[in-house]
């Protein structure tokens, strides 16, 4: 079998793309494998060997032939990872939204450091919070328990319930606004 023709970067499966960076890709059953956009022409060629050495190529088909084994291939190159274009779309989509999450926690980090007083004013207020819903949530169980009750003795109905503001009786629920939420002093 005759070599694969080399393209005009002088390497199999590596292209020049308009902006100057490397694209490298390989073809299996039929299938184009984008390995991605590199920027060396030698780094897009050590991708595409690795996927040669998964694909069971044999070495004249292969940018490196002195390279004798799939993990020699991989700690060569840049980027091990075969991936369809769509993957590789995937991909850097995650790694841009990976790259935002830890700076945004490098920043909150420092913020942290630099003002600690609305680190604990933070505290305070998601403490109060929860205490408020505990509190809310005790109040409708024991509301539900006391229509439950009255029920079960066929002293209540869904009518009298509506007319009662909501539990049969003539008890006011238990009416709590939510904490305010304070303002955090950023001159710590």
């Amino acid at each position: 079998m005759a070599p694969r023709r080399r393209s005009n970067t002088g390497f199999i499966g590596v292209r020049l793309r308009p902006a100057g960076h490397f694209a490298a890709e390989i073809t299996a059953g039929g299938t184009r494998v984008w390995l991605g956009t590199f920027y060396t022409k030698e780094a897009a060629a050590r991708a595409y060997d690795v996927a040669a050495w998964r694909f069971g190529r044999s070495r004249h088909e292969m940018n490196f032939p002195e390279v004798r084994s799939l993990t020699e291939a991989q700690s060569l190159s840049t980027e091990p990872l075969l991936r369809s274009q769509g993957e590789a779309r995937r991909y850097r989509a995650g790694q841009r939204w990976i790259d935002t999450t830890e700076a945004d926690e490098q920043f909150m980090a420092q913020w942290r450091r630099d003002h600690p007083g609305a680190v604990e004013a933070e505290r305070a207020f998601w403490k109060e919070k929860q205490t408020y819903r505990r509190e809310r949530r005790a109040g409708k169980r024991q509301r539900r328990a006391e229509y439950e009750a009255e029920y079960a003795k066929g002293e209540a109905s869904t009518w009298g319930r509506m007319m009662n503001g909501g539990c049969g009786t003539s008890q006011v629920p238990l009416q709590r606004t939510p904490p305010a939420r304070t303002k955090i002093s950023t001159s710590d």
